[in-house]
């Protein structure tokens, strides 16, 4: 039986691809100059067929993800009528889609929905969906006219979706170390990227002629060319990635044996300069608080507090011989003093206390925050000298409380208390001794990364970047997927002696 079940599932692949060839051939019988396109399209669902059937589907949403960091230029889009331009990003995240309905099928996979959290976030969509509707899913600013729409489909539609498909597909240990490999080759770049630009920005010409691909040292895309933003639209991406791939490659160090071990330790000794590169105040404070997560709960406590000393000392060093550079406003510099910012936050914060107590329960409809703030009364100089971003709120919960009301930040605040919940579950029922990948190491990892997320969320929206809800969610998608395949009763994990913490 065993092996009439394997050559029925053998035939499958066999079957499909004669069918498509036999299409392919026939479209371009009747209009000849389409069969390079048909054979090709032939080509692409033989790869994705093979995948689906044989390898692990959730290196698509890594791919994804990480599309969004080397794939995303403004002029790499088809522009459809009638509907949204299509991006690489948003062409990998479909074909990522099939090969994951794919392997639902082949597989007899039963697709559930059974965690709360999942729950949570279907009524978080379900409301912003409502919510939309009734304001308009575009802006009534030029500008930001896609704010509503673009915000909904990329940062949060997509990146929910992905967190589905990769919960239920999610079945071996090896996704994780897989996942977090493919973020380390990904780092490479962005540091490549991130090191030239501050070099190009320190007045080193040559560097800028390193960088590929051309767009991004274009100074008319994107925002805050001074800084090393890397392959993004703006420096925050960058910053959250950075801060993100300095603690994988902790992890990494120690988990890794090998040759590329030494790659990993490498490249967490070239990641915290580049996070300084970024010029983002809310990485510094990321970077540190995160830190102190890592040594508390990831490492042996008894070191913790010698590590946490070793680190006062260091900042205190740090910020005896640098004062005069660290209090100044020049961000290239490693200033923090910078007043605008201040002073633009404190106005966002004026408009959105009197756009929720205007309408305290549903907001002033989601995404539309800056069409609301220019028609309200204010001071006559409150924008005298601040950029057209200051329009845009730089807090996530105070944006939703703004645009979506207590109902929409509730059910945000309630996503985010079962995700912790999830991973809390997940800490306590690994055995402290288990030194695979499946540890309570990974969840510190996780909360490291979480950690970082919200601290950027609390210093801009970032509704702005899929790129930044992708990678949380991918992670997320782990945590909650391993309390799936810990349930009822735990795996069997490694619990050989775990390699010393660094």
């Amino acid at each position: 039986m065993q092996i009439l079940g394997q050559q029925k599932i053998e035939l499958l692949p066999l079957l499909a691809v004669l069918v498509l060839g036999v299409l392919a051939i026939g479209v371009g019988i009747i209009y000849p100059p389409s069969l390079p396109v048909a054979i090709g399209g032939v080509a692409v669902f033989m790869l994705m067929f093979a995948w689906a059937l044989k390898w692990d589907v959730t290196i698509w949403a890594w791919l994804w993800v990480l599309s969004y960091g080397f794939l995303n230029a403004p002029e790499w889009n088809l522009k459809l009528a009638g509907f949204f331009n299509m991006t690489p990003p948003r062409f990998i995240f479909i074909f990522a889609a099939i090969v994951f309905v794919m392997y639902f099928f082949l597989h007899h996979k039963k697709v559930k929905f059974d965690r709360g959290i999942m729950w949570a976030m279907a009524a978080l969509l379900v409301y912003l969906a409502i919510n939309i509707q009734m304001h308009g899913w575009v802006g009534e600013t030029q500008t930001y006219r896609s704010a509503p729409y673009y915000r909904f489909i990329g940062s949060i539609l997509l990146p929910f979706s992905m967190f589905f498909l990769f919960y239920n597909a999610g079945s071996k240990e090896t996704m994780i170390r897989r996942g977090l490999i493919l973020i380390t080759i990904y780092g490479w770049y962005a540091l490549y990227i991130g090191y030239l630009q501050y070099a190009g920005n320190m007045g080193i010409g040559a560097a800028w002629k390193m960088i590929w691909p051309a767009y991004i040292k274009n100074p008319e895309y994107g925002y805050h060319i001074d800084r090393a933003r890397g392959a993004f639209f703006g420096p925050s991406p960058q910053a959250v990635f950075l801060v993100t791939l300095f603690f994988v490659d902790l992890y990494l160090i120690r988990k890794l044996k090998g040759n590329y071990k030494y790659f990993v330790i490498g490249q967490a000794i070239l990641t915290p300069p580049a996070v300084f590169f970024t010029g983002m105040r809310s990485a510094y404070i990321a970077i540190l608080a995160c830190g102190l997560i890592w040594v508390i709960w990831g490492g042996r406590r008894r070191f913790a507090l010698m590590k946490i000393g070793i680190v006062v000392v260091l900042l205190c060093v740090v910020g005896v011989t640098q004062w005069e550079r660290l209090t100044t406003a020049k961000r290239l510099e490693g200033g923090v003093s910078a007043r605008g910012p201040v002073v633009a936050r404190l106005t966002l914060l004026k408009s959105t206390w009197k756009m929720y107590c205007e309408k305290p329960l549903m907001g002033v409809g989601f995404g539309h925050f800056v069409s609301k703030q220019l028609t309200m009364e204010r001071e006559a100089d409150s924008y005298i000298g601040l950029e057209p971003s200051v329009l845009v709120q730089h807090n996530l919960f105070l944006n939703m409380a703004a645009e979506t009301g207590t109902i929409g930040l509730g059910l945000t605040i309630l996503v985010f208390i079962l995700l912790f919940r999830e991973s809390r579950k997940l800490y306590s029922r690994i055995p402290a001794q288990a030194a695979g990948d499946v540890s309570r190491e990974f969840v510190v990892l996780f909360w490291v990364i979480f950690a970082n997320y919200l601290i950027d969320a609390m210093f801009r929206d970032p509704l702005w970047d899929p790129f930044s809800n992708g990678l949380l969610w991918c992670f997320a998608a782990i945590v909650v997927c391993l309390n799936r395949l810990l349930d009822p009763a735990p795996l069997e994990l490694p619990l050989t002696a775990a390699v010393a913490p660094v």
